[in-house]
């Protein structure tokens, strides 16, 4: 592990991306890890493993690893405690009563319906972050009942940044998923910006969350054509 890395916690790492193209994002928030850690350019690869799940060279063993990318932010989760899952996004205008009549249960649909309108957005994204992230953490995406599971209603409103994972109760054993119990924050809360984190294991619960935000290096000269620099 990377001695820049404080053990026992979660390292997120934020940066801006040039849009939606899955490879710039990852080459970007790559480049920002690196620059956390210390490391040359190009020291960090990205790969999956047989299951999907991200995998991470260049950090040494032990680390369990999550990526989001969003529109124009990408986040990398690194966690020693535990799976993790992080899931970003930009708050945008969306059909927020409509969406979360579909896709949520009736409590968290009454919830979003019950914020001012100009906060239904916020309140929508944060929900689906929290089940993004969860999914990401037991390695099952949204898929098999994934957004049918509780996302944490925040005690109040607008919602507070959370930096520990605090503790929520576990899905039932299904085939194709993982029981026990996982662990919630979400550092980032606002109209910019919202980022949830989540993480398996009984060490998980209180695990501070470190959030790492790095703007985009600037340009130099001949920065499009360095192939040292292109490296994703």
């Amino acid at each position: 592990m990377n001695p820049r890395l404080a053990p026992r916690r979660i390292t997120v790492v934020v940066t801006p991306t040039p849009g939606l193209d899955a490879a710039a994002s990852r080459a970007a928030v790559l480049g920002a890890a690196t620059r956390v850690c210390g490391m040359a350019p190009g020291s960090l690869r990205l790969g999956h493993d047989e299951a999907g799940r991200p995998l991470l060279s260049g950090l040494g063993d032990g680390l369990w690893v999550s990526l989001s990318h969003g529109r124009g932010l990408a986040a990398l989760a690194l966690s020693d405690v535990g799976p993790v899952g992080v899931d970003v996004e930009v708050p945008r205008r969306v059909a927020a009563e409509q969406l979360a009549h579909r896709w949520f249960g009736p409590a968290e649909a009454a919830w979003v319906s019950a914020r001012p309108g100009a906060e239904r957005d916020l309140a929508f994204f944060w929900l689906w972050t929290h089940k993004e992230a969860m999914g990401k953490a037991y390695g099952t995406g949204l898929d098999t009942g994934g957004l049918e599971r509780p996302g944490p209603l925040p005690r109040h409103w607008p919602p507070v940044p959370g930096r520990r994972l605090h503790p929520l109760p576990g899905p039932e054993s299904a085939p194709g998923t993982a029981p026990g119990p996982h662990s919630v924050a979400a550092p980032l809360a606002g109209p910019r910006a919202v980022l949830a984190v989540a993480a398996l294991g009984p060490e998980a619960p209180g695990t501070p969350v470190e959030l790492r935000l790095c703007p985009a290096p600037p340009l130099r000269a001949g920065h499009l054509t360095s192939r040292r620099e292109a490296t994703p």
